[in-house]
């Protein structure tokens, strides 16, 4: 709102800016306007030839500013564009998800809109100068929306392994035994405090689970699950098998992997519901601890993420070069452009730097 500047008070014929309203198809912004005649603090304008609001509007001042002296934006010389998105993808397009993703675009490429339509199906509308839409529709074209469905997909066959894995479970009914090992180091968290983990199972499921004596010359337990049905046993050891798993990491992956602060592999840990996740910094891995799927599900999300790296540097160097591009056009008028400042590094705003000692993720 940019009204009730001090010493701001138009009077009769004065020319204006009016704050217009955003519609379905039109951003909301500012047009020039003249005032007709003021009445009860209470402002009549009627709007300027060329301007894309036509009918006279009453408004308060806060609706009103002072002509800007920048230059103002040619509507003649935006672009709008409409994105189609896969099928598979509407519920996601949709989503808050992809509000925050879109935004990001919105930012980075520099564009006016960038949003999904309440069309059905919806499609991706953007609108912004030519330059800037071609870059925004490579970001969505070609970074989010093949991640996003390759992510959408994963889950979609993972639920059908999960089915499938449960009807091998009832054809093999007959098979009442479990057995597996556990690291002698995770036995306790496995057995919780007083055994509280392990008997709630118990109880759930009505399955025995024997753990063997501990044997400082093994480094692994033995743990033995039996009940009255396959299906019980196995969603009993889901419930138990503690594991851990190592995930190498390339130099340059290290601070993208765990973000400022270790803030990434924080929330990693923290959506897969991990015991903990972990840098070594001797090894250069991660050390993931917790159920086999909630230990598969970080692992996903990790390579995913991975993913993203390259994609990113790609950006991150287009932009610059278009960015360059337009700095030898201007010629030095110091004009600015939408998108990173000159001399940032690749990610530089969704990475972190490495850190020496482990990161805990997720405290067990």
């Amino acid at each position: 709102g940019a009204a009730a500047d001090g010493g701001f008070d138009p009077a009769v014929d004065d020319v204006v800016e009016v704050s217009v309203q955003a519609s379905e198809t039109s951003p909301g912004g500012w047009s020039l306007g003249r005032v007709k005649t003021i009445r009860n603090s209470f402002y009549f304008i009627s709007f300027l030839s060329g301007q894309r609001a036509s009918q006279d509007v009453i408004v308060e001042r806060s609706a009103l500013r002072p002509c800007s002296a920048e230059p103002a934006l040619e509507p003649g010389g935006l672009e709008r564009r409409l994105i189609p998105v896969a099928e598979e993808l509407q519920d996601w397009i949709a989503s808050e998800d992809s509000a925050g993703c879109l935004s990001h675009v919105q930012s980075c490429a520099g564009l006016l809109v960038s949003a999904c339509t309440s069309e059905d199906p919806p499609e991706i509308l953007l609108v912004g100068e030519p330059r800037d839409v071609v870059l925004a529709e490579r970001l969505i074209l070609q970074i989010h929306l093949p991640n996003q469905l390759q992510m959408h997909r994963f889950h979609q066959t993972r639920e059908d392994l999960l089915r499938r894995l449960d009807e091998a479970q009832r054809w093999h009914s007959t098979r009442h035994r479990e057995t597996f090992s556990v690291d002698q180091l995770l036995v306790g968290k496995m057995i919780g405090k007083k055994g509280e983990n392990i008997n709630r199972v118990r109880e759930k499921y009505s399955v025995e689970i024997n753990i063997q004596d501990y044997d400082a010359a093994r480094d692994t337990t033995t743990v033995t699950i039996t009940g009255e049905s396959a299906e019980d046993v196995a969603r009993a050891r889901d419930e138990i098998e503690l594991i851990r798993d190592k995930v190498e990491l390339k130099a340059e992956q290290v601070g993208w992997i765990l973000g400022k602060g270790y803030q990434n592999i924080s929330e990693i840990a923290r959506k897969t519901e991990l015991n903990y996740a972990r840098f070594e910094d001797s090894e250069n891995c991660l050390e993931l601890c917790g159920l086999k799927h909630q230990v598969e599900d970080a692992r996903m999300l990790i390579q995913a993420h991975m993913e993203y790296l390259t994609v990113y540097r790609s950006m991150d160097e287009e932009q610059q070069a278009i960015q360059q591009s337009f700095e030898r056009l201007d010629g030095g008028r110091g004009r600015a452009r939408p998108g990173k400042g000159k001399g940032e590094e690749p990610g530089a705003d969704r990475g972190g730097g490495k850190g020496k000692g482990g990161g805990r993720g997720r405290k067990g």
